[in-house]
């Protein structure tokens, strides 16, 4: 299990704030006093990326890129805010492929979920739990992440740095490990995403994840035409079923675990999973299946009557 570094802070691991502060006037418009220098640590390690907590502005949200290099899920994060020992209200969103040029527009994200926190203060980590919103973020892509503090009217204003636009290939500032890659966008207002965008804002945080789950991707939905699904992340030499329904989304009980698919459930032909974990197979969609709307799940039999469920992908067949 992996420890929040709100854990790590509560037992002492962290450096002492220098005592040197600072006025600084926020992307709000306030003006409050700051430490010269963040007291929050980078702590890295298996699962986990941060960036830096050593604030000089802050508003409502910050949105950033993430580049897997591996297929993974957050689980957690770790964000900087004010008003400590207050609830901390966390909207979080993603977006297929990067976040710039959609700041200050709704379509195409989606809502990976609504949490909630305790402020451990400004140039601390606060950690919000997300554990099990299922939502896979596939190794090689790039994804655009929204992280929106909705109590920020109560008191609970995000706090980030900005950005010097230095030393990368991207022009933004990153943080990198062997598995994940943080490139850093800007800064946004109340409102969602009509708020105000500042750039470049950087994101003061981390993300914890897991790379274990069982990642499902279908490679296109064109009626008439072959598309591949394939699977990632499945337990060698294991039986791997795929089903699809068009009657919407579960919870369905079946004899492998609970799944997001509502019946008639429909299944492909069983597959074996292969040394490197994965499996794929050709399929073609009917001619006659244009206009409908598919949903598809794989499970991987992992013992008698237990399984390991994938991602959920739905579209509407062209």
């Amino acid at each position: 299990m992996k420890l929040p570094i709100l854990l790590l802070v509560a037992a002492g691991f962290l450096p002492s704030a220098l005592s040197a502060q600072h006025s600084m006037v926020d992307d709000d418009g306030s003006v409050r006093v700051a430490s010269s220098i963040g007291s929050g640590a980078t702590v890295q390690g298996p699962g986990v990326l941060c960036t830096d907590f050593n604030t000089n502005n802050g508003f409502a949200g910050n949105m950033f890129d993430i580049e897997p290099t591996v297929s993974l899920e957050i689980t957690a994060i770790d964000v900087n805010v004010d008003g400590v020992g207050q609830q901390v209200d966390v909207d979080v969103w993603y977006i297929p492929g990067t976040s710039f040029g959609s700041e200050s527009n709704a379509a195409g994200w989606t809502l990976i979920g609504s949490y909630s926190g305790v402020s451990s203060g400004a140039d601390l980590p606060s950690f919000i739990d997300m554990a099990g919103n299922g939502v896979q973020f596939i190794g090689g892509q790039t994804y655009g992440i929204y992280v929106d503090i909705t109590s920020y009217s109560s008191g609970t204003s995000i706090n980030y740095t900005n950005g010097d636009l230095q030393g990368t290939a991207s022009g933004n500032d990153e943080w990198s490990n062997a598995e994940l890659k943080i490139v850093a966008n800007c800064g946004k207002g109340s409102g969602g995403h009509t708020g105000s965008t500042f750039y470049p804002r950087n994101w003061n945080g981390c993300i914890y994840y897991d790379t274990d789950g069982l990642f499902l991707t279908v490679s296109s939905l064109q009626s008439g035409q072959q598309t591949t699904v394939a699977t990632r992340g499945g337990d060698i030499g294991s039986v791997l079923i795929v089903g699809y329904s068009f009657a919407g989304m579960g919870p369905t009980t079946t004899p492998f675990g609970v799944v997001d698919l509502s019946p008639p459930i429909f299944q492909l032909p069983a597959e074996s999973v292969d040394s490197n974990g994965e499996t794929s197979r050709n399929y073609l969609i009917p001619a006659g299946a244009a206009g409908r709307t598919i949903y598809v799940q794989a499970v991987n039999v992992v013992g008698p009557g237990t399984g390991k469920v994938s991602n959920l992908v739905t579209g509407s067949i062209l």
